[in-house]
């Protein structure tokens, strides 16, 4: 069965595709572990003493972790869709 296309879902993966292209070389993994540590994503949220923190502080932590773990879900997911593109290609050329 061929489904329709799906522009919305077609631009993700072009997106997918573009963060893969930046950050799937060992050049691009060593920018985006920078950038990781730059923006201190492997500190808890909380810091501080128990009782006594800053929320400010925890709300910006939080969103700076939650933009690499968006970064990190889409790369896993274009290199899926890589290797499922790739396999598909070598079936097609086997039945030629």
């Amino acid at each position: 069965m061929i489904y329709p296309r799906n522009p919305a879902a077609e631009q993700a993966r072009r997106n997918r595709r573009l963060l893969l292209a930046a950050f799937g070389t060992p050049i691009g993994q060593k920018a985006l572990e920078h950038l990781e540590q730059r923006f201190e994503t492997h500190l808890p949220v909380f810091q501080g003493k128990p009782g006594c923190y800053d929320p400010l502080d925890a709300m910006r932590r939080d969103a700076h972790r939650e933009v690499f773990l968006v970064i990190r879900s889409q790369l896993e997911l274009a290199r899926v869709e890589a290797k499922q593109e790739l396999e598909q290609d070598n079936e097609h050329q086997q039945e030629q």
